[in-house]
């Protein structure tokens, strides 16, 4: 179980992997234009692998499922997946990710407001 505003889970996760950027994901629906700043009380941290979606507009994502279906919508009209099942498309999606789509391991620290 993942513990909410742990200072203590952070510093371990930090302990156990010091090789491991930083990264943090901050949620609002509005953050705070000009002068002014959000204060998020709530986070969360863990490990995972993030993936940067550079077609988009860099777009960083800790969950794989979702990248995939950004590249299932993203490649299906394309001429060499057309005729695959969907296992065999499935498949292929996987391995486009693993070979194509900018990864890596970090610690992450998810923030919400």
């Amino acid at each position: 179980m993942i513990n909410k505003n742990n200072k203590k889970d952070l510093i371990k996760l930090i302990k156990q992997n010091p090789n491991l950027p930083l990264v943090f994901f901050a949620y609002n629906d509005d953050f705070m234009p000009d002068y002014a700043g959000t204060v998020f009380e709530n986070y969360y941290c863990y490990t995972a692998t993030i993936y940067i979606d550079e077609q988009g507009d860099n777009t960083y994502y800790d969950d794989v499922d979702e990248v995939e279906e950004i590249w299932r919508d993203r490649l299906c009209d394309e001429d060499e997946y057309k005729d695959l099942s969907d296992e065999e498309y499935d498949k292929a999606i996987q391995k486009y990710v693993e070979e194509n789509v900018v990864h890596y391991e970090a610690i992450v620290v998810s923030m919400r407001h």
